[in-house]
């Protein structure tokens, strides 16, 4: 019994396996021509769709950078091709040597017939010239008949390259009306494929135009670092036993667009998105699509929420006006930068266009001076003087020098800035009315190790860590000397500082001693609106002041305002604590301005600087107004108390 089972099955397998051998020998052999003849005619071409770029908005929702799509118009390239030899008279070596060509009776139109359709009928939909539309193609075909000349000398022989087979763009931004006439009529229009491309746009035009940064076409060297990048990331994943569809999706593209400043390149990879993938059947002859065969759909890059006001950050710029300089306006208990202002601006939308002129201006147009400026503080630097000598006690509250306008060194003259003297001055003066004396003989009297020691640790001379690209450190230096450790004192000498060094140092007199994390970041959310994650500062820090220094300092801050050198500002009535300072150039009447502060001055909203570049005036002069006007729009219920 168990014998007959065996051998009937022993006997299936072998006419099973005699069935398979037949069909393989059938379709390798005896119907090789007509499969090979197929697969001749018939291809896989892969298309990548781009995928949405993050949008970002404010903290209130308000849109500052988004994706509209445009539409542009590729033709491929066998029908370029053919119009540049036929219309324009081109020259392709490869074309005119081949021994079909030479020995054909028959015009290019009776072989290739309706290669030119695409022509005539864009010309007459887009009514634009025919020769108009040819001009776009010389680019391309000069590109791939280099590119095939290349592949054909290295291999020795005839190669047909991939490239030939592609679409071409040759008008952009195309009006939809018209995308819709060639979408519903594609008969009408062979070789003709309309490309949707995202096109960045940013409504508030120059608004905020240092911190959202730009966008521009990668180099074809930054596209290797970034397809390296991404392959690598596809790899890191997969050894890591995620799930992947690398063959699906991809990071970058050849002429793909990347974050060149600000938060578009700080959160690039948030922005940037997946692009997707198109897989079409199409027939070789004639370069029509059979059918898609597969298509995954790109990933919208995440959006970014921003801690910036744009109506404060409108009106910052507005106060600034045509002055080169910078406004910040942080929350003094978060490091939330509700406002940035950098003058001069840009304008991103015509970056493009505008790219060449603007980077050589000598104004620096694309300079952000509220994080890159490192400029000499000038007197609104003597806080930290204070803070070291009387955290040292090198001074008290009881030390008094005098002042007659200037003092002697080793016969070297440091002068003050009031002609004439402030006559006898104690700390709770010095501070309000700025005296340069009170300063230099503290100096004198502090080690230049102390002072160095507490300016660090304000994180002067060092950056802030924003989440903004090409942050400035500045330079806090090593005071070797007294007479070094005299100019640094009084904020001069080879001290530079940042705006945004300055805003935080301020911030923690405000708050009562905690160095915040400065950042633009408030959240950043999916497309369908999710959270993805909120902004988490890691680098707070309490400095270690006693707190009748703070009160001191604040108090002395408050009397500036009341009857010290910004007395004349009208600030009084916004309650506001500040600082104002000159740091001169060198240079006859240049002066850089400063105004640094907060207010309200018993439970601070807002801690502010404000720096006026090259300017004749002081900062009480030039930065006080600045700060007025932007006091009034921050609280606007005091207005009516001037």
């Amino acid at each position: 019994m168990y014998p007959f089972r065996f051998k009937a099955i022993l006997v299936f397998f072998v006419l099973f396996f005699i069935c398979i051998v037949v069909r393989l020998f059938q379709l390798q052999i005896l119907e090789s021509d007509k499969y090979k003849g197929i697969s001749k005619t018939r291809r896989i071409a892969t298309y990548p769709l781009d995928s949405t770029r993050g949008s970002i908005f404010d903290r209130n929702g308000k849109a500052l950078a988004i994706d509209q799509h445009a539409f542009d118009i590729s033709v491929n390239y066998k029908n370029l091709l053919y119009c540049s030899v036929t219309r324009m008279k081109k020259t392709i070596p490869r074309i005119t040597e081949m021994d079909v060509h030479k020995k054909a009776k028959k015009s290019c139109g009776d072989c290739h017939e309706n290669q030119d359709i695409w022509l005539k009928k864009l010309s007459q939909l887009l009514n634009i010239p025919q020769i108009k539309l040819l001009e776009y193609t010389d680019a391309a075909i000069e590109k791939i008949e280099k590119l095939k000349r290349n592949m054909e000398q290295k291999y020795g022989r005839a190669i047909r390259i991939k490239e030939e087979t592609d679409f071409y763009p040759i008008v952009s931004e195309v009006a939809w009306e018209k995308i819709i006439q060639i979408e519903t009529k594609p008969d009408e229009f062979p070789g003709i494929r309309v490309t949707p491309r995202p096109e960045r746009i940013y409504p508030e035009q120059t608004l905020a135009s240092h911190i959202l940064g730009y966008i521009g076409k990668l180099t074809d060297d930054e596209w290797k670092v970034h397809s390296n990048n991404w392959n690598n990331f596809i790899l890191a994943s997969s050894s890591a036993g995620n799930e992947t569809t690398s063959l699906l999706y991809d990071g970058y593209a050849e002429n793909d667009t990347i974050g060149r400043t600000g938060v578009e390149a700080y959160y690039e990879e948030e922005l940037h998105g997946l692009r997707g993938k198109k897989f079409e059947e199409i027939t070789c002859k004639n370069t029509q699509i059979e059918k898609t065969v597969l298509e995954r759909p790109p990933v919208p890059g995440n959006n970014l929420y921003l801690t910036l006001d744009s109506q404060i950050q409108a009106h910052a710029e507005k106060s600034l006006g045509t002055n080169s300089g910078a406004v910040i306006v942080m929350n003094p208990w978060s490091g939330e930068i509700l406002a940035m202002a950098s003058n001069p601006r840009f304008n991103p939308n015509t970056i493009e266009k505008d790219f060449r002129k603007l980077i050589r201006h000598p104004s620096k147009p694309f300079l952000n001076r509220a994080i890159q400026g490192a400029l000499p503080p000038g007197s609104i630097f003597k806080l930290i003087t204070a803070t070291a000598a009387l955290s040292s006690n090198g001074i008290t509250t009881q030390t008094v020098f005098e002042c007659p306008g200037y003092i002697k060194y080793k016969n070297i003259l440091f002068k003050c800035w009031a002609e004439y003297g402030h006559g006898l001055v104690a700390i709770e003066d010095a501070i309000p009315y700025s005296c340069n004396v009170f300063f230099f003989e503290t100096a004198k009297i502090l080690a230049g190790d102390t002072l160095y020691a507490w300016a660090k640790k304000f994180g002067l001379g060092e950056k802030t860590g924003i989440d903004l690209p090409h942050e400035k450190a500045g330079n806090m230096p090593k005071l070797a000397t007294t007479a070094a450790t005299m100019n640094v004192a009084i904020g001069q000498g080879a001290l530079l500082t940042t705006p945004l060094q300055l805003v935080r140092m301020y911030a923690a007199i405000a708050n009562g001693g905690t160095l915040v994390q400065p950042h633009v970041l408030l959240k950043i959310t999916n497309s369908q609106g999710e959270t993805v994650r909120t902004f988490q500062s890691k680098h707070k820090q309490k400095l270690s002041l006693p707190p009748d220094i703070i009160t001191l300092l604040r108090t002395s801050l408050q009397d500036v305002v009341t009857r010290g050198t910004a007395k004349d500002t009208g600030l009084d009535i916004y309650k506001v604590a500040g600082k104002t300072g000159t740091a001169e150039t060198g240079r006859h009447k240049d002066n850089h301005a400063w105004f640094a502060g907060y207010a309200p001055y018993e439970n601070p909203r807002y801690c502010f600087v404000i720096l006026v570049e090259h300017t004749p005036g002081h900062g009480g002069d030039i930065a006080g107004p600045i700060a007025r006007e932007l006091m009034s729009y921050l609280f606007p219920e005091l207005n009516h108390a001037s």
